[in-house]
Formats: structure tokens, C-alpha cells, sequence
């Protein structure tokens, strides 16, 4: 009974945060319409309207990446993974779900790094109103970072599956 439990609650978090996502990405298309409109009606544009719309797109892209691995929701080519059955098969599944273990890991070690750099530095993007470039990217180690947690879950899923 407390597993079934366990598995709603983890389902409605997972909902949550994709709508958190969807939001996002559908208040960048907001951002980008106004700046558009306001473009063409006043014959003004503001710089910082342009880049948050990339921002928050990237934001939410970054947060999903994630959420979509188990589901499959990213590139694969699997016309080799299909050929293979029983052991071979599920050797390399386990290899494959290392490898992006591996990434998230990497990517997420890396943009911690790129991010203590853009702080100790003070960078700035230079708008009408000045953004430090860590609040920008903190997207990429936040985002990776969940990628590697599902990719460990993949990846204990991997280990677990019988071929």
C-alpha cells in the first residue's frame, strides 16, 4: 500500500514539475510575441525582451532533460540495440546507460566549474539592465544534475531488466 502511495506522490511531483516546465517555455513565447509587438507597433525593441525569451527557453529544455530519458524522449539510434537479445543485449544497455551516466556527470562537474568562473569574475550580460551570466547558466548544472539522477535510475533499471 505505502509503494502505491509512494508512486503517486512521485507521479504528481513529475506532473508538477513538467507543467513548471511547460509554463516556462510558454512564458518565453509570451516574452518573444511582446517583444515582437512591440517591435512592429512602437518601433522599439528592448535587448533584455529578446534574450530571456532564449533564457527561459533554455531553462526549460535543460530542465527536462531528465524527465525525458526513461521515457525515451530524446535522439536514439536503436537499430543496433534491437539486434541484440539476452546477454548481449543486456550488456550493452548497461553500457549505453553508463555512458550517459557519465555525461550527466561530466556536464553537470563542468558547469559547476564554468559557473564559479562567470562568479569570481563578476560577468555580466550587458543590457539595459545589467545580468550576472551565473543566473543564466545555473540552468546547465541544475539541469544536468537531474539528467545524471535519472540516469543513474536508468541505469539501475539496466542492471535490473532481464533480456
Amino acid at each position: 500500500m505505502e509503494t502505491n502511495e509512494a508512486v503517486k506522490i512521485s507521479t504528481k511531483i513529475k506532473k508538477t514539475y513538467e507543467d513548471i516546465c511547460g509554463i516556462l517555455l510558454f512564458l518565453a513565447v509570451t516574452i518573444s510575441v511582446c517583444e515582437i509587438v512591440g517591435r512592429v507597433l512602437f518601433k522599439t525593441s528592448i535587448d533584455l525582451f529578446f534574450d530571456l525569451a532564449v533564457w527561459i527557453t533554455v531553462w526549460a529544455l535543460l530542465l527536462m532533460a531528465g524527465p525525458l530519458l526513461p521515457e525515451g524522449g530524446h535522439i536514439g539510434i536503436d537499430f543496433l540495440r534491437m539486434r541484440f537479445t539476452g546477454k548481449l543485449r543486456w550488456g550493452l544497455e548497461i553500457l549505453l546507460a553508463t555512458i550517459t551516466l557519465a555525461y550527466g556527470a561530466f556536464i553537470t562537474w563542468g558547469g559547476i566549474q564554468f559557473l564559479q568562473q562567470l562568479y569570481q569574475r563578476q560577468s555580466i550580460f550587458p543590457r539595459s539592465i545589467p545580468i550576472p551570466k551565473w543566473m543564466v547558466e545555473l540552468c546547465v548544472p541544475i539541469g544536468m544534475f537531474i539528467f545524471t539522477v535519472y540516469a543513474l535510475i536508468c541505469l539501475v533499471k539496466a542492471i535490473r531488466q532481464k533480456w
